[in-house]
């Protein structure tokens, strides 16, 4: 697989975006956020995306020059509107309002209407972390109805994703994972790579169970994790990132709207020993013996965070068919393909 370093890789991406409409300082946060998401170690949500993004703002549904706007505001709750643009604009745009918001009245709630893609719905709970509030994030609704419930093999669901996240001192733990047996894009990535996925994450047009990725997007759905349990998770993350947010559309669509929940350490005057504590909780899980087959317990957002610092030294790496469909979606918008891949390469 190619391998990029991470700034030159960035401004690809953002020269493509521009390239299809976006403002260049969309662009470059957009490419940005993108970039993080490989470094982060999910690839399922970076550069991959970029082809899907483009395709969308050709076919009208993604604005690419939209910022997102404020239609509801109360002490305690903000409703943003993503005005179909990119919707990591409307995501950071919650998460920031919302932590301001509970730092003043100890807690708040934040939704996103007409919202696109959000990206790795981890990107947020670590940017609330530096805001330092808790943090939880649904992201919900029928969306493009990929996922089957329990014991369904038709789309009725999304993949439904959530984040937590919470900071203790100069530690923090960051949750992020689709009610999916595994986020869409993973894959996505997985057919890149052309390589199997586990059992148990798709079944084939027919209701069959399979491991070929390419059955999910030949008429296939996906299964929810837990069995009942990542279901009820899924409902959960429709009802308040879709319903109660009022982002409920006439027909599903790739739309989906977002809840947002920021709680301030001290809420409930408890502050200094919330950090405490969270140490110590965090310092118990981390010194557990480990089982067979394992090397370390670990809490989640270490992965994230350790795999940034390996690839920020080492570059990111992309399979052929994802960067082949990129560099084809540069030269579709008229721009040098190849030199684009030279300077992606640093050349």
């Amino acid at each position: 697989m190619p391998t990029f370093a991470v700034e030159p890789l960035a401004q690809v991406a953002a020269g493509v975006l521009t390239a299809a409409g976006a403002p260049k300082d969309i662009a470059q946060k957009i490419a940005g956020w993108l970039v993080n998401a490989n470094l982060s170690g999910h690839p399922s949500h970076g550069v991959i995306r970029v082809p899907q993004y483009v395709s969308a703002i050709k076919d009208g549904s993604y604005r690419p020059a939209e910022r997102p706007h404020v239609l509801r505001e109360t002490d305690t709750a903000v409703l943003i509107d993503g005005r179909l643009g990119f919707g990591h604009l409307a995501a950071e745009a919650v998460t920031r309002a919302t932590a301001a918001k509970a730092h003043q009245q100890g807690v708040a709630i934040g939704g996103i209407t007409r919202c696109n893609h959000i990206g790795r719905l981890g990107e947020w709970s670590e940017l609330a972390i530096d805001l330092n509030v808790v943090f939880f994030m649904a992201t919900g609704g029928p969306g493009s109805m990929v996922a089957a419930p329990f014991g369904g093999a038709q789309g009725r669901l999304s993949t439904n994703p959530i984040t937590f996240g919470a900071r203790a001192g100069d530690d923090a733990m960051m949750l992020d994972f689709a009610t999916t047996a595994s986020a869409e894009g993973k894959i996505r990535v997985a057919r890149d790579k052309g390589v199997p996925i586990p059992p148990g994450q798709i079944l084939d047009k027919h209701g069959k169970p399979s491991t070929n990725p390419q059955d999910l997007y030949d008429g296939g759905v996906m299964l929810p994790f837990g069995g009942h349990k990542g279901y009820g998770l899924s409902l959960m993350a429709e009802l308040l990132g879709n319903n109660l947010t009022g982002a409920v559309e006439p027909q599903p669509s790739g739309r989906l709207g977002t809840f947002a929940l920021a709680i301030d350490p001290n809420a409930f005057g408890a502050g200094a020993a919330f950090v405490e504590t969270t140490r110590a909780t965090f310092r118990r899980m981390r010194e557990t013996k480990a089982a067979d087959g394992f090397r370390e317990v670990l809490i989640p957002g270490d992965l994230e965070r350790r795999s940034r610092q390996a690839m920020r030294a080492s570059g990111v790496e992309l399979p052929e068919a994802t960067w082949d469909a990129v560099l084809k979606t540069a030269a579709d918008l008229g721009l040098d393909a190849a030199a684009l891949g030279r300077r992606a390469a640093g050349g």
